[in-house]
């Protein structure tokens, strides 16, 4: 063996050493090793040496650098997890029936999966965070914030994004229903396509229905969101059926010609200094907003209001269950706004009488959505809702054609699954 290959056999043992180390012992060993680099090279500044017989060993000190500073580059930005109480498959962690089970990450962020959780890590070679597939359960949240984490929880199709922050989150697989307690920090939750993101803060709860299509942002306090999952929406949702339906969907009034008030100023403005619907809408303070229409007189605001504010209204009407008042809103932005809001006011109406159980007015709203709005932002759930009323009016036969229309535009679509189902039938 020649002289520099006997110099180069330490790195292999180091990388074997490196390997073992615990988190803070790498940091640690880092530490050390860059405050040797800074020690030899002001003795190497000083010192006269013969290059010729000097350059095998600066060759392998030079590799032997090159390998450290990459090993302690690399672990200082991948996030490292140790999973306590479950097997962690690769990242995939099925928490036993008897026991929960606790997830710290080396940036000290900490989870708790309750007995029966099952759930995915992925998206750990990034020290800002990870991306945490709930498939079913609770888990405890103690996320540390560190100036540039980003943290993402997702469970079906609502995402959670923290920065740093202590809540507690609950899936229910088999409903589609999630829920977030806050207890410190603040997260947004992004639900189905087309509803946007929601601000969640401490003291508050979440609860995310994606059957029903709904959003609801309460005091954590009380423990019995209103309404209640997954009951409708609506005032008039209550536990009797709904009376029964013609058999041939109602078609939804034409909304009147507009007017030259088709877009008038507002007659009854917000006062100065507050701030709009919308941006409260985007801070979950969907009660203030309908406070405040009530403040201003509600058949006013429907009236005089402009687009955005009556979008604002409609939304924390559906959020807080006032569902005649979202229906009215909605209405009046079909009335007055017909061109810039009147497929996506049509949407909503059918995801409101869906919630509703009344399905004939939902798939005629939604069919309406779609033909104003082929190629809309709510296309894709319009058609999900046309298929899910047609199955529910017509049965799945009927809804084949419908769930192939599905898959054949969004093969990777929220409904997907269900299109597919639906697809196969006979």
């Amino acid at each position: 063996m020649s002289e520099p290959e006997r110099q180069l056999d330490p790195v292999a043992a180091l990388l074997q050493r490196a390997a073992r180390l615990s988190e803070p012992e790498r940091r640690e060993a880092r530490a050390a090793f860059l405050r040797r680099v800074d020690e030899e090279q002001a003795r190497a500044s000083s010192a006269r040496v013969v290059v010729r017989r000097v350059a095998p060993l600066a060759l392998a000190a030079g590799m032997l650098l090159f390998v450290c500073v990459f090993w302690f580059w690399r672990t200082e930005r991948d996030l490292d997890y140790v999973v306590e109480g479950a097997a962690d498959e690769s990242g995939y962690v099925s928490v036993p029936l008897d026991h929960p089970a606790a997830i710290t990450f080396s940036d000290r962020t900490r989870i708790r999966a309750a007995a029966g959780t099952r759930l995915r890590i992925d998206e750990t070679k990034n020290e800002r965070g990870a991306r945490i597939s709930v498939e079913r359960g609770r888990v405890e949240a103690e996320v540390t914030h560190t100036g540039h984490s980003d943290w993402r929880f997702v469970a079906g199709p609502f995402v959670v994004r923290v920065v740093g922050t202590r809540f507690e989150l609950l899936w229910e697989a088999d409903r589609e229903r999630l829920e977030v307690i806050l207890r410190e920090g603040s997260v947004e939750v992004e639900g189905y396509s087309g509803s946007g993101a929601v601000s969640v803060r401490a003291g508050q709860r979440f609860v995310g229905d994606a059957v029903a299509r709904t959003l609801l942002v309460s005091d954590a306090a009380a423990r019995d969101p209103e309404p209640a999952p997954p009951a409708a929406q609506g005032q008039d949702a209550e536990v009797a059926p709904a009376p029964p339906e013609p058999a041939a969907p109602l078609e939804p009034a034409a909304p009147p010609e507009p007017s030259s008030s088709e877009a008038p100023a507002p007659l009854v403005a917000p006062p100065s200094g507050k701030p709009s619907w919308s941006k409260l809408i985007s801070q979950g303070e969907f009660r203030r907003v309908v406070q405040e229409a009530e403040a201003r007189g509600t058949q006013s605001c429907l009236t005089s209001c402009d687009a955005a504010d009556l979008n604002a209204l409609a939304d924390a009407a559906r959020y807080v269950g006032q569902g005649d008042l979202a229906e009215q809103a909605l209405l009046a932005l079909r009335a007055r706004y017909a061109q810039a809001a009147g497929s996506r006011a049509a949407f909503l109406l059918g995801r409101l009488h869906e919630s509703r159980g009344a399905a004939a007015r939902a798939r005629s709203w939604y069919e309406t959505a779609l033909r104003e709005a082929p190629g809309g932002a709510f296309a894709a759930e319009a058609l999900a809702g046309k298929m899910r009323t047609v199955q529910i009016l017509e049965g799945p036969a009927a809804a084949r054609a419908v769930a192939q229309e599905y898959l054949r535009l969004y093969p990777s679509g929220v409904h997907a699954k269900t299109a597919r189902q639906l697809a196969a039938q006979p």
